[in-house]
């Protein structure tokens, strides 16, 4: 038969049995100190093996002196506590951060016995440790956002409100129960249905979220301030009602402004655009009109409608197509910022007007093309004019031409006859009369050949030519220009052979005007340089003078037809203002470039270049 003590026993044996398999950590402490029972959990805790830390004493592994001060712990009255942030002590010296679930109880004898449930809550701690870092930062983000914050409770109509949210409504000293009342008659009248607009949808209408923007009357009262308040439900009660919301309001005043700024360029944009006397049109990246002037609808005879159906290439003539999506393709890779060109378009009756382009780039974002800004200006009657300018100043020149060639041939013959009985006064008017008469020939001619290039009417016969060749020859030329002036010239062309591809002729002309030019602005009994390199791809020819220099306020305009730097009544140096501008086309039409460098009071280089091959 069992006896009763047997059944306690054995009762006891199965306790310790199922203490010892427990994944939690476990330990018993006699009223000694000693850790009479420990489970597995509670040694692998403090790193020992098996069933090594029964038998330790509690002062081995936690930072207390006695069992007396372990029971302190507990408060009075009660039988067990909870400890957090106690440090444990590992059998190999490392520290453990643990919370201990203490319990104690007394014994059959009388004593007091200790039950510890123990957890490792390091990494708890360092968890928790890094979410009150992040509520510091965003506690910090949002009082340097000035952002206020408050709580709405539904059932109660009470609020809470952070000291920010009353800094910026202006309220710091209004006694929490009246805030709502007072926050409301500070806002703007015809503002006031907006603003309570996401309370009513978030809790009448259960919207998750909701937003307004309205005038809130400054601390001073004598101005508006614009706030936002976003607002989100926070709390639902058991039927799915709203019971609680939270917010958050900052001060968009400045945001406002900027806003009100944009909106007040875009309007004048737009009335610009709408009201301007020449056409302007939006065009998107490939080209479709999005939006036009009512001027251009006029100049090109189409509705509105109809153009926004439209893209520039279907109404461009197509002879000037293909140079204008080239440039359109260019300004699109960002390799120029804008272009500007004359071309023809073709009105809705199929006439041809001819029109001045100007196109810029409008970028996202990103740098991105977006849309391109074009302006159209029709200078049908401009070309018209000039067309009628050129053909009357080519008449009056080959008119001019025809007579002036037989008076110089008359002039120069009877000038060299050796029997002509003259007297030296007579002579002298002869030389006079030729000499004017050449100096009428140039300028007939600089014209003509100023109205050729402009109208790109003159032909250039480009070929292989060596340079050198025709660079003595141009110095020959030029020689009674430098013997006037009494200066010389000094050529450097290191490669005798060096050839490029261009006319020869227009080559001459304009080395000609350049030796000219300098033998004019050079200084007496100075030497003009005329060197000629090799670039990579290029000639370069370069004709320096010591002289004056060309003035500060001249520069921009050298290349300008009919401008010279001196006035009228000032020129030592007869001229007629093309010289330069014609030499400027030339160059530019065989390929090459021009330009030039003076320094005041020192040298003076005008250069120009050439291709070596043909492009």
């Amino acid at each position: 038969m069992v006896t009763d003590t047997h059944k306690q026993k054995s009762a006891d044996s199965a306790i310790i049995h199922a203490f010892k398999h427990m994944q939690v950590p476990l330990m018993i402490v006699e009223p000694s100190g000693t850790i009479l029972h420990s489970n597995r959990a509670a040694g692998q805790l403090f790193g020992y093996s098996d069933d090594n830390l029964s038998k330790q004493m509690i002062f081995d592994v936690l930072p207390v002196d006695s069992v007396k001060e372990l029971n302190a712990y507990i408060p009075p009255g009660d039988f067990d506590a909870i400890i957090k942030g106690i440090i444990g002590r590992r059998q190999d010296g490392a520290s453990v951060l643990l919370a201990i679930h203490l319990t104690a109880w007394t014994d059959e004898n009388g004593a007091i016995q200790h039950a510890l449930v123990l957890r490792d809550i390091a990494e708890e701690m360092e968890a928790d440790r890094i979410r009150k870092a992040e509520m510091k930062r965003a506690d910090s983000a949002i009082k340097g956002a000035r952002i206020g914050v408050f709580e709405f409770d539904v059932k109660t109509q009470s609020v809470l409100v952070s000291d920010l949210w009353r800094e910026l409504m202006g309220l710091e000293q209004t006694p929490t129960k009246e805030l709502r009342m007072a926050w409301m008659a500070r806002i703007h009248p015809a503002d006031l249905e907006i603003a309570m607009e996401p309370i009513r949808r978030c809790v009448d209408e259960g919207h998750e979220r909701a937003s307004s923007e309205y005038r809130l009357r400054s601390r001073d009262g004598e101005s508006w301030r614009w706030m936002r308040t976003d607002l989100a439900i926070a709390k639902r009660d058991k039927s799915g009602e709203t019971s609680c919301v939270v917010g958050a309001a900052t001060d968009i005043t400045e945001r406002k402004a900027v806003e009100s700024t944009y909106h007040r360029i875009a309007e004048q944009f737009r009335s610009s655009f709408e009201a301007a006397t020449i056409g302007k049109a939006l065009v998107g990246v490939d080209g479709q009109f999005l939006k036009v002037n009512r001027s251009l609808c006029e100049l090109l005879g189409f509705s509105e409608d109809d153009l926004c159906k439209m893209d520039f290439q279907s109404i461009t003539h197509p002879e000037d197509l293909e140079l204008d999506l080239n440039q359109f393709d260019l300004l699109k890779r960002g390799k120029i910022p804008s272009y500007k060109r004359e071309k023809r378009y073709i009105r809705s009756d199929g006439t041809v007007l001819w029109g001045l382009l100007s196109v810029g780039m409008i970028t996202d974002a990103e740098g991105q093309p977006e849309h391109f800004v074009s302006q159209i200006v029709d200078i049908t009657d401009q070309r018209r004019l000039n067309e009628l300018k050129s053909e009357f100043v080519a008449t009056v020149s080959h008119e001019l031409r025809t007579p002036l060639t037989s008076l110089l041939g008359s002039l120069t013959l009877f000038s060299a006859m050796e029997g002509a009985n003259l007297s030296d006064g007579a002579q002298r008017l002869v030389s006079i009369a030729e000499e004017n008469g050449k100096r009428l020939s140039s300028l007939i001619n600089d014209i003509l050949d100023f109205e050729k290039f402009s109208a790109r009417q003159m032909s250039i016969n480009a070929a292989q030519h060596e340079v050198a060749s025709l660079i003595d020859d141009a110095v020959l030329a030029n020689l009674p220009f430098a013997e006037q002036f009494g200066v010389n010239f000094n050529v450097t062309c290191r490669e005798r052979n060096l050839a490029g591809f261009f006319d020869p002729k227009r080559f001459q002309q304009v080395l000609s005007n350049f030796l000219s030019n300098a033998a004019k602005f050079a200084d007496e009994g100075s030497t003009i340089d005329i060197l000629v390199e090799a670039e990579k791809h290029n000639i370069r020819v370069s004709v320096s003078n010591q002289g004056a220099g060309i003035p500060e306020s001249f520069k921009d305009k050298v290349f300008l037809p009919f401008t010279q730097a001196a006035p009228v009544a000032k020129r030592r140096r007869g001229g007629t203002g093309l010289g330069l501008s014609i030499t400027k086309q030339i160059v530019e039409q065989m390929g090459g470039d021009i330009g030039f460098k003076s320094d005041d009071g020192e040298v003076t280089t005008f250069w120009f270049t050439l291709p070596q091959n043909m492009t």
